[in-house]
């Protein structure tokens, strides 16, 4: 039987377990299902999110909290739905009961990925036994995903972001709260990966969360990949509504009353149904997402990224940030690599062109920057099972790389505070082992030695899937597990990734001597850009068509 714990809380008495550390065999404590938001419920669907304040007696803190709504994918099953509305619940986990007198510990708070669309902050996926290798406080939370968190009217009433103003709220309860487990409210990092990633970037360029953290960790998701915006979420909205059955108004009075009376399941479906239009298919066939805000009163976001990125628009604290040699192999997950997908952009060759260019749809030169890209990485062939890992290669820089690469410049040029940049190559702990399933024959075509999307996940992560199995941790994978957590870890203390034992100096990223860690099986220090040739390609690329957002050497 678990022991539990009673713990005096600013907002009331919690009851948490201790559990088990799988990489150490140690104890921790765990609080989990912790409410920091009101139910978002009836009217409260698509707003703002409000505190859910404090309770009476004891409340058990013994289980996850409610994920978010969201679509089941890639599932043998009929279920389409899963999780639920009712979702603005956070866990916190430590090593030590707080006394008084113990001096306050770094705080680590993990947003979670998912495209804006799926995911949990949930210990099944996020377990936090690896990360409290070291004696600090991990945070973890779910916020709304989907419809419920990016639905906009661009109106006062539903402005949009809702789902980042969970993030916001999540990181106001910290400050406020997390000094009652132990935690030092003035050192809060946040990190994430993939869409957690992008909602790091958010975090930092909005005047919402600013002073809410002192530091950043960026991991393979920005909030200048193309995906990760929401371009015209208006008519996305009115269209929705046309989906499930609202033919009679426009007026967004209306329709927010219509969308608000749907049953949660019949919203995730008819996104779903959107999401297999041709139109999606670009962008990983993600419907709702982050949007600038054209109206209401306290915007989460005023602006484009871009925009507020080159006008120094952002919390100046320490970051880093990196990714994968293949972060395109996310696509995978969302039917990106498919013989539908591969006719679709063969159908239209111009969606390998980056948005970031800024070039002119049926311009001369979009069609003329088509060709350049199709004959760098594709050879001028269509994209096919035979060249699916270039195709890949491809969408990871279109939908990643130079996002980041644009995100690293503005940060080093508008930034007083350090950046460390990192490619991730360590492959043998990725989760592209679930492509098995999905691929079967053309697994190999598509999984090699080059680090997918996620593969730092289970590096920081306890993961668990049912569909992958879970041996016990080998030594050799302790050892990297340590060596990620430990430098994640000294970041959080000091701002600062390097420590004595870490064998190797990871030096701070600059414009005049650009450089990075690779992080593989063992870390090197490395000079220049990552993944110079294709980095070299986009400069050329972006220098060509007069964007100004890339350092040329």
């Amino acid at each position: 039987m678990e022991e539990s714990v009673i713990l005096q809380t600013r907002l009331g008495r919690l009851k948490g377990l201790v559990q088990q550390s799988v990489l150490t065999g140690k104890p921790y404590y765990s609080f989990r299902g912790i409410p920091y938001g009101k139910p978002p419920l009836g009217e409260l669907r698509f707003k703002a999110p409000q505190p859910f304040g404090s309770w009476e007696g004891t409340r058990d803190a013994l289980k996850d909290g409610n994920a978010s709504k969201q679509p089941v994918l890639a599932t043998e099953t009929q279920v389409l739905a899963d999780g639920d509305e009712d979702c603005l619940y956070l866990n916190v986990y430590f090593n030590q009961l707080p006394e008084k007198g113990r001096s306050k510990k770094p705080v680590l708070v993990s947003i979670h990925g998912g495209g804006f669309l799926l995911g949990s902050g949930n210990s099944k996926t996020n377990g936090p036994d690896f990360l409290l290798y070291e004696d600090i406080i991990v945070v973890t939370f779910n916020y709304r995903c989907g419809a419920f968190g990016f639905l906009s009217l661009e109106s006062d009433d539903v402005p949009g972001n809702a789902g980042l103003k969970d993030q916001t709220l999540a990181l106001k309860w910290v400050r406020d709260n997390i000094d009652s487990f132990g935690g030092d409210p003035k050192n809060v990092t946040i990190f994430g990966i993939s869409a957690g990633g992008a909602s790091v970037a958010y975090n930092l360029i909005s005047p919402l969360s600013r002073g809410l953290f002192h530091k950043a960790i960026i991991q393979s998701g920005f909030a200048l990949n193309p995906w990760a915006v929401q371009h015209d979420p208006k008519s996305r909205a009115i269209k929705l509504a046309k989906v499930l059955g609202c033919e009679a108004s426009e007026d967004p009075d209306f329709i927010v009353r219509f969308l608000q009376s749907v049953p949660a399941d019949e919203i995730v479906g008819a996104t779903q149904k959107m999401a297999a239009e041709k139109e999606y298919t670009r962008n990983y066939t993600l419907v709702f997402m982050p949007c600038v805000e054209i109206s209401g009163s306290d915007p989460f976001l005023s602006d484009t990224p871009e925009a507020l990125m080159q006008r120094g628009e952002f919390a100046q604290v320490p970051v880093i940030l990196g990714c994968t040699v293949k972060e395109g192999s996310v696509a995978a997950f969302f039917d990106g690599v498919s013989d539908r997908a591969f006719k679709s952009f063969n159908d239209n060759p111009e969606w390998l062109v980056s948005p970031l260019l800024g070039l002119k749809h049926g311009s001369v030169e979009e069609k003329e920057a088509t060709k350049i890209i199709w004959d760098f990485y594709l050879k001028g062939k269509h994209i096919s099972w035979n060249n699916a890992n270039d195709y890949l290669l491809c969408q990871s820089d279109v939908r990643f790389n130079i996002g980041m690469e644009q995100t690293r410049t503005m940060l080093l040029e508008k930034s007083s505070a350090p950046v460390y940049t990192y490619l991730f190559t360590n492959h043998t702990r990725c989760i592209c082992q679930l492509f098995k399933t999905v691929f079967a024959e053309n697994a190999s075509k598509v999984i090699n030695s080059e680090s997918c999307h996620g593969a730092d996940l289970q590096f920081l992560y306890l993961f668990r899937d049912d569909r992958l199995e879970t041996p016990e941790l080998t030594h050799t994978e302790k050892e990297a597990i340590k060596k990620h957590v430990k430098a994640w870890a000294s970041f959080a203390s000091t701002g600062n990734p390097n420590y004595e034992e870490l064998g190797v100096t990871w030096k701070k990223d600059s414009k005049e001597n650009p450089c990075f860690m690779e992080i593989g099986e063992s870390w090197k220090a490395r000079s220049g850009h990552i993944l110079p040739d294709r980095t070299n390609f986009w400069m050329g690329l972006a220098s060509k068509y007069h964007k100004t957002w890339w350092v040329s050497e």
